[in-house]
């Protein structure tokens, strides 16, 4: 899975549903939907081949296309950022978290392996606080307590049925969360497909050193179309999440990150016939539901922050505050 958080223009002004946040919408869902394929298509493929040839060869075909699309929008001067250090220390932990994420995902349901990996969100802003320096009020702990609890609950903890497989999507959650605050330091000067580039690049090195350790086997021609298959996808999906954040307000996609839960529930019970029981679903129930809340929480800050700089910068040229009414839409919200 990846996350491309690298886009260059900024986020567009005002609350209506224009036509240019209509298609960032659009493209979030679909880029959620080609993401649970990739996955779907790599889970398939593993049945035949090991982790570290799936990756690199599902890695090489993505990178293909993407360096087809940095060709195609006339990027290819800005393909050295590939090589940047804050570009690379970005892939190599996107590489990590791939190859944890995937790990997970050969040996257990889809649904569970996505469900405990969306604790990320929840994840990131915690490791805000440390890192980033960023505050997180009472409400927001509370929404990632709660998320944290679901992930856990669809580990299973109890030592009768734990396994210890079902910890890997939860630290595959955490490096990712590194991985999106290390995306934050990319300067926008940087195309987003060339930082996906750059991730594939680092993913096939990876892969082709982890297959020095790996019973190397020729993909079947069924395989060998999954791969394609997932590359499509994966490259497809990162084309389209940098679209979406380009092209509408953070606030309006990120809470469509979820729908990757749905999608992962219908490629398991359609493709691998898994249903989840009872406290998988409890968790999905809590992950989803605490991290569309913390989604929230970050969308009211954020709208009054504006609107306090707004206000702020009205008043600055009469020498005096631009007035708030009403008075609490001037005030951030107490969380």
């Amino acid at each position: 899975m990846s996350d491309l958080a690298a886009a260059r223009k900024p986020e567009p002004r005002g609350g209506g549903a224009s036509a240019s946040t209509v298609k960032g919408v659009v493209a979030m869902a679909a880029a959620m939907g080609l993401f649970v394929t990739n996955d779907t298509f790599l889970k398939l493929a593993m049945r035949e081949i090991p982790l570290g040839e799936a990756l690199g060869l599902r890695s090489f075909a993505a990178g293909l296309l993407l360096l087809a699309l940095i060709v195609r929008a006339g990027d290819l001067a800005a393909l050295p950022h590939a090589l940047r250090g804050r570009v690379l220390v970005r892939s190599a932990l996107d590489t990590l978290t791939t190859f944890v994420y995937v790990a997970a995902l050969a040996a257990m349901p889809i649904a569970s392996t996505t469900t405990i990996y969306m604790a990320a969100p929840l994840i990131t802003t915690a490791l805000a606080v440390p890192m980033l320096g960023e505050k997180v009020g009472w409400r927001s702990w509370c929404a990632i307590t709660i998320g944290f609890l679901g992930a856990v609950i669809v580990t299973r903890p109890d030592p009768s049925t734990f396994s210890a497989i079902a910890v890997l999507p939860l630290l595959a959650a955490f490096f990712g969360s590194v991985r999106d605050i290390a995306t934050r330091g990319i300067g926008m000067e940087t195309p987003g497909p060339v930082v996906g580039f750059s991730g594939t690049l680092v993913l096939c090195l990876a892969g082709g050193i982890f297959m020095l350790w790996e019973d190397w086997r020729v993909p079947s021609l069924e395989v060998s179309a999954y791969l394609l298959a997932a590359g499509l996808a994966f490259a497809g999906g990162t084309v389209a999440l940098v679209f979406a954040f380009r092209n509408a307000p953070v606030a309006s996609v990120s809470p469509l990150r979820y729908l990757l839960v749905f999608g992962a529930l219908v490629s398991g019970f359609f493709v691998f016939g898994d249903l989840p029981d009872a406290w998988t679903t409890v968790g999905m129930v809590l992950v989803v539901g605490a991290g569309l809340y913390a989604l929230h929480r970050e969308h009211l800050r954020s709208r009054a922050a504006r609107l306090a700089a707004r206000n702020a910068a009205a008043g600055g040229g009469l020498g005096v505050s631009a007035p708030c009414s009403p008075v609490a839409a001037c005030a951030p919200p107490h969380d």
